[in-house]
């Protein structure tokens, strides 16, 4: 059999950057709410409305794994349970004991109009499995792009196996997105429509997801250049061949 004989050029080095910036996104999401250090990594922050009773404002930032609540100091927890669908249900259910007045005055939404509002049960939406899996297969794909960049002679990557990882880091990070948005935006949307004296916001997390979909997207489509040609690419000029 013909062997592939490619030489080191930009797409070893594109593919390697690429699946990087996915792996340590991801990592960040896992990351924040779980200490001060990490507030500004959330996906939903929930805030008062106007100026506060007690004149004490309040604000709650959660990520996949932990909540912040920023009041005269910020205090942070570690804590799994907060990835609950419906997600509006488990913050108005959390802050209610606490911080009643953002929950006064609530207004009744018809579910006929607003098909959201309708109650169902509290389930875990399994994002953290999914986030596990996307940093395992991105980090066996980091560890065949530095073996690539750092031995070329001994690694040729013949089967585009970093390509096929580098796709699989893709769709699972497609799938953390699709997750977080239903999650997230969804309970955004509702407890702004129902509860006035508060304002729920998206965080920048949710844009970190999107962007680990492109890298890793982006990774795929450099490591499987070549993939589906006839030739083996190995008297061209340009490295890999384009698909």
């Amino acid at each position: 059999m013909k062997k592939f004989h490619v030489r080191q050029g930009p797409f070893n080095f594109a593919g390697l950057f690429f699946s990087l910036v996915g792996f340590i996104l991801v990592i960040l999401c896992l990351l924040g709410c779980q200490s001060p250090n990490s507030r500004a990594l959330y996906f939903a922050k929930v805030t008062n409305a106007g100026p506060p009773v007690d004149g004490k404002p309040v604000a709650v930032y959660y990520g996949w794994q932990g909540y912040c609540i920023e009041e005269a100091e910020l205090t942070c927890f570690s804590d799994r349970s907060v990835m609950v669908v419906p997600f509006d249900v488990s913050i108005s259910t959390q802050l209610n004991e606490s911080y009643p007045y953002l929950f006064t005055d609530p207004v009744t939404q018809d579910e006929s109009l607003n098909p959201e509002s309708t109650p169902t049960p509290a389930h875990d939406p399994k994002i953290y499995p999914a986030a596990v899996l996307c940093l395992l297969t991105s980090a066996t794909l980091l560890v065949f792009c530095f073996m690539r960049v750092c031995t070329p002679q001994r690694y040729q990557d013949e089967y585009y196996t970093r390509g096929f990882l580098a796709a699989g880091s893709a769709v699972l990070a497609l799938l953390l997105l699709v997750l977080s948005s239903i999650m997230y935006q969804n309970a955004i949307e509702e407890l702004n429509l129902e509860y006035p004296h508060l304002v729920a916001t998206q965080g920048p997390a949710m844009t970190m997801v999107g962007v680990s979909f492109a890298a890793y997207s982006l990774a795929s489509y450099v490591l499987l250049r070549g993939c589906m040609s006839m030739e083996s690419g190995g008297s061209g000029t340009e490295g890999y061949s384009p698909i």
